[in-house]
Parts: C-alpha cells; structure tokens; sequence
C-alpha cells in the first residue's frame, strides 16, 4: 500500500474512531460547524508549533516543540515528542480556540502527517504549519 493513500485515508479513519469532545461550549451553539467543503478558521488560536534547541531546563543541542500561541500553549511543557504538541493543538482547537470543524480535520491531517513523518527536528515543525497554512 503506497504511503500518499495511507494518508489520504488517515483522517477519515481516526476521525470516525476518536471523535473530538467540544468541552468549551457545552452545546451552546458558540462553537459553530462550517461545513463541509468550509475553509479552516482556526478561531482564537493560531495553530502552529515551534521547534527550538536549547529550551530552558534542557541540554543546548536538545530539541523540543512547543504550540506558538500562548492560548494553546498555556499549561503545555515543551516536548522531546512532537505528536505530543500536535495532539494538543488539535484539542485545543476544540476546547478553547472556538475553531470550526474545517480547522479540526485540516488539523488531525496535518497531525497525521507529522507521525508519518517520523522526524523530530525543524522539518517537522515546518511540515505541521506548512499543512495549515502557515
């Protein structure tokens, strides 16, 4: 199986088998469902990553991420492990950001991007915000 239709396929599978949560609204209708076909607005948050060496508390030569925006970021230590920084930017999309579901699936593909990827450097960081758009 060609690795460009494991990816086409990706989101659509683990989006029928991990639905996100909308913990933010409640059901209020403030979280609103553009669509499909609707353009990504990622709402509050812009949603990419940053790579850097020498992060306090870690070696100089000791690569970690982290999200860009402060609202996305807030609680989050940085990471050796980039799906863990992905991860929490698809969340958080959902849970603070008010981001539309475009921006959610545009968001777990990119996110499956980079754990097919396999790298853990800048490349990885620029893949991620490349796939959103940034």
């Amino acid at each position: 199986m060609q690795l460009s239709y494991l990816l086409a396929i990706l989101p659509l599978v683990s989006a029928s088998v991990l639905p996100r949560q909308n913990n933010n609204n409640n059901g209020n209708g403030n979280n609103v469902d553009a669509g499909a076909g609707a353009a990504p607005d990622f709402g509050l948050c812009n949603p990419s990553i940053d790579f850097q060496l020498g992060r306090a508390g870690r070696d100089a030569d000791e690569g970690t991420f982290l999200p860009s925006d402060p609202l996305v970021a807030e609680g989050q230590q940085d990471a050796l492990n980039p799906n863990i920084i992905t991860n929490r930017v698809c969340d958080q999309l959902t849970n603070v950001c008010e981001a539309n579901e475009a921006a959610v699936a545009a968001c777990e593909a990119a996110q499956a991007q980079v754990e097919a990827a396999g790298t853990r450097d800048e490349t990885t960081a620029a893949l991620f915000n490349s796939a959103l758009g940034f």
